[in-house]
């Protein structure tokens, strides 16, 4: 499949998404990992998976939810297909809060996944905030 990004072909093969809105605030980050490893488990992933998909969860969150504005959502969206699992996560950040493509953490999600990216909205002067998603996927493991 050239010219196929490993998103959209996991896309292609996936079923209904599975969609959860939270407050941007960390004591929400139990019930996204929650969801997240019940989406895995229900899904035959691998133990291993299982674990990369609620570390993933937690630091792409994390990410999100540190640069958040105040009264910010955190919209998380999980499509699950034969392949692995795609998962968005969107949020309004402040205009100087976008996640650092070469942090730590960035690091470790390249590292856990096998595709990842960063969007972000342009900056518009006055606004207080810019919608920020990360979009990941991580395939199973071949057993």
């Amino acid at each position: 499949m050239a010219g196929v990004s490993k998103i959209e072909e996991l896309e292609r093969g996936s079923g209904a998404p599975v969609e959860l809105r939270v407050r941007a605030e960390a004591d929400q980050l139990p019930v996204v990992r929650a969801v997240a490893e019940t989406l895995a488990v229900l899904s035959d992933f691998t133990l291993d998976d299982i674990a990369d998909v609620k570390l993933v969860v937690d630091e792409v969150c994390s990410q999100l939810i540190k640069g958040s504005v105040a009264d910010a959502e955190l919209s998380c969206t999980f499509a699950v297909s034969d392949s692995g699992i795609r998962i968005v996560v969107t949020s309004t950040l402040a205009p100087t809060s976008v996640p650092k493509k070469d942090s730590f953490g960035w690091h470790v999600l390249q590292t856990l996944t096998d595709a990842i990216e960063l969007r972000a909205d342009d900056a518009v002067e006055g606004e207080a905030g810019r919608t920020v998603a990360i979009d990941v996927v991580k395939r199973r493991s071949k057993v």
